[in-house]
């Protein structure tokens, strides 16, 4: 009776210990390049290297007040080491940041960077900063919260 009572708390801590939570910490979620996908006819970004894909509708109606405003543009995207995604493309003003959720991606800033439409943008990881150029001395230093630095190259 004895060696059953023992196999039997042997057993259930077993069980207790496979079903604790496993956490892996220090996780670095950031890509070292942007990604520059291409919308499609559908208002799709679809991004195979990273397994990303959404609609960029809501984007495009934010930033042009038009759905369909991006179909066949060029999109720059880019995951900061904390797992938010940067988002901008030609004729933007602006660099949305997103965090990412179960089958969504909210928005978590809006960050303004011109005035005038951004003309050839590209997104830079330079940890913990994003870094945003956009032709010869335009240059932006961002954190999802907003612009930290604005430089000339």
């Amino acid at each position: 009776m004895n060696k059953l009572v023992v196999l039997l708390s042997i057993l259930c801590m077993a069980l207790l210990l496979s079903c604790s939570s496993l956490t892996l910490e220090n996780v670095d979620y950031g890509w070292p390049v942007e990604s520059v996908t291409t919308v499609s006819p559908e208002n799709i970004v679809s991004e195979g290297r990273y397994a990303l894909s959404f609609s960029i509708a809501p984007v495009a109606q934010e930033e042009f007040q038009d759905t369909t405003a991006l179909r066949g543009s060029q999109i720059r995207i880019l995951r900061d080491n904390e797992g938010y995604y940067y988002l901008t493309g030609p004729r933007f003003k602006n660099v949305y940041v997103f965090k990412p959720g179960r089958h969504e991606l909210k928005k978590e800033s809006i960050i303004e960077i011109s005035q005038a439409p951004l003309q050839n943008p590209a997104l830079n990881l330079r940890p913990p900063y994003v870094e945003l150029i956009d032709g010869e001395g335009f240059r932006r230093i961002m954190t999802r919260d907003g612009i930290v630095e604005e430089a000339k190259q």
